[in-house]
């Protein structure tokens, strides 16, 4: 049994397989995780069946949270069909930074792995200037 908490990463085109293996440059190598790559040619039904499968793969024991790329696509839509289930997660805007704070605190209880990722959408919804930062490390510099 495993206590991590699993995740399915689903996107138009590859953008999930490569946050996945972007964030394993950064991280190492993870498990209990599936990505599902979706593209215009891609058969609604034959997608929700390797959704499914890939699904029964994971050890969902602790939960199964979904990052998907936008909100009201085609991967959110299909992840949202198993909200009827219980410690199901479904978060769109899939990002490096969020995929990082997920990955790195997998070991989370479920109801705390949602709200690090409320704080996490929060955090890295602000517009951040480098060159205003820049200027502020300088000025702490002086100090």
């Amino acid at each position: 049994m495993s206590k991590e908490i699993a995740l399915m990463l689903m996107s138009h085109g590859n953008f999930a397989k490569a946050a996945i293996e972007s964030a394993e440059l950064i991280v190492g190598k993870q498990t209990n995780f599936e990505t599902l790559s979706i593209f215009t040619v891609d058969n609604v039904s034959h997608l929700k069946q390797e959704l499914q499968e890939k699904i029964a793969s994971l050890d969902t024991q602790s939960g199964l949270i979904f990052l998907t790329d936008i909100l009201g696509g085609t991967p959110m839509n299909l992840a949202s069909h198993l909200l009827t289930k219980e410690n199901i997660l479904v978060c769109c805007g899939l990002n490096l930074p969020l995929l990082l704070d997920v990955l790195m605190n997998r070991d989370l209880p479920f109801d705390e792995m949602k709200s690090l990722i409320q704080t996490a959408y929060q955090n890295g919804l602000t517009i951040r200037d480098f060159n205003d930062l820049q200027k502020q490390e300088d000025e702490d510099d002086l100090l």
